[in-house]
């Protein structure tokens, strides 16, 4: 083991430090410690130490999305990234572009527009999701539906181990695939492998122009039918998003109850034929309360993109299974929280099987009764074939549930890479499936 003289110890612990304890905090733990990295090579000395002294490290960008994931099994300093956040290499013409794990993706989205680009990727809450972080966690919105998720976009990563070695996987070209996938294993580990700290992506030409229609009707079942017969036709949609309440005041619309949102991309003559095609599929089961392009399109995405990360709730929750269980299993949950004295906001990533569920004590019931909702929901879920992972809770209850529930028959596996990568455990230890 390498030794590390005092003063070297000092430096380490004290170059940067210059943020409160207090906003690192997760689920009520806060550190003994906060190092704000200034150089990949600080954090590498910063990892060398603590894994020296078994101290357990969280990996921060900006703290938008602390609240994902189990409770730390030990926490003692949070390694923030946030001044990492350099565009290390941009070639329009090969369209790649190379960053920190510190750099948010509204300021990458900003760069690539210079020059008619971007990743298309949308997670919530862009000016506060670090390109680490959106890794890590495996975040994506509604345009996975056309154009899949970060995994499909990341070429090349850089990483540094818990003994503060350095490790590297991918390049800085679309074709370089020789050696093992390093960048699609540190997808959605929590920061339990290894801290990110640079990342490479392909991008994408930016869309010449964008629409949206929001479509409203009185039963899920009559949404979801418009929404599977939409992906089953020739239209090609960016995103199908089905909600029972509306994100905006400017939609409500009498005793609808539910809203179809169907966007569109690419060049205008596309987006014409395909809106009219929309509208000949919807007939008279639904109606078109709104039609909008652009900035007014994305007036009405944002609360869409963001409702996972937004706002309090008793409970907030992701539950994955097919697109044909979406609408009856939404009403099962509808009525089953209403009669313990919930109330449910449901969104729905129509095409993709994904139920978003936002759930508010509006009767005053105990907090400890939703730890049986929870049940239900995880014991309904496996009987759709699916599974459900809690994204937040309230943190005197969260150590009384499984967050994750499904670990999956890669566990095994898992488990090992953790152990040769992390042998000391001091990643994250406990945050991930499984107590990883």
């Amino acid at each position: 083991m390498t030794q590390i003289s005092h003063a070297e110890e000092q430096d380490i612990n004290t170059r940067g430090k210059t943020e409160g304890k207090e906003r690192f905090t997760i689920d009520g733990r806060t550190p003994q410690d906060v190092i704000v990295a200034e150089t990949v090579e600080h954090v590498a000395e910063s990892l060398r130490l603590a894994n020296a002294q078994r101290r357990a490290v969280a990996p921060i960008g900006l703290g938008a999305f602390l609240h994902l994931g189990a409770a730390p099994r030990r926490y003692d300093v949070a390694l923030s990234l946030r001044r990492l956040n350099r565009v290390v290499d941009y070639q329009p013409t090969d369209m790649t572009v190379t960053v920190e794990a510190g750099l948010s993706l509204a300021r990458l989205q900003q760069v690539l527009g210079e020059h008619g680009q971007w990743l298309s990727i949308d997670p919530p809450l862009p000016e506060r999701a670090t390109m680490g972080g959106v890794i890590a966690a495996n975040l994506s919105g509604p345009t996975r539906f056309s154009q899949g998720t970060v995994r499909d976009f990341l070429i090349g990563l850089r990483a540094v181990r818990a003994d503060g070695t350095m490790i590297k996987g991918g390049g800085r070209v679309v074709k370089n695939v020789a050696g093992y996938d390093i960048p699609k294993l540190f997808c959605g580990s929590f920061g339990t492998l290894g801290v990110i700290v640079e990342a490479t992506f392909k991008v994408r030409p930016r869309p010449e122009k964008n629409s949206l229609l929001v479509c409203s009707f009185s039963s899920a079942e009559q949404a979801m039918d418009l929404a599977l017969r939409v992906a089953g036709s020739e239209l090609q949609p960016f995103f199908l998003e089905l909600t029972n309440f509306a994100p905006s005041d400017d939609l409500q619309n009498g005793d609808t109850s539910y809203f179809l949102f169907v966007g569109f991309a690419g060049l205008s003559e596309e987006i014409q034929y395909q809106q009219q095609r929309l509208h000949d599929l919807l007939g008279a089961a639904g109606t078109v309360i709104a039609e909008c392009e652009n900035e007014q399109a994305q007036g009405l995405f944002q609360p869409l993109r963001d409702f996972s990360a937004a706002g309090e709730a008793l409970l907030q929750c992701r539950l994955s299974l097919l697109p044909t269980s979406i609408a009856p299993f939404g009403k099962e949950i509808e009525a089953e929280a209403a009669a313990r004295g919930f109330a449910a906001r449901l969104l729905a990533h129509a095409g993709n099987g994904v139920i978003y569920g936002r759930f508010l004590n509006s009767h005053g019931a105990p907090p400890e009764k939703i730890l049986s909702f929870v049940d239900w929901l995880r014991i309904q879920a496996k009987k759709q074939g699916g599974y459900l992972v809690i994204e937040n809770i309230d943190s005197a209850l969260k150590e009384r549930v499984d967050v994750w529930g499904h670990i999956g028959g890669a566990f095994s596996l898992m488990k090992r890479l953790k152990e040769t990568l992390d042998p000391n455990d001091i990643l994250n230890p406990g945050r991930f499936v499984g107590g990883i």
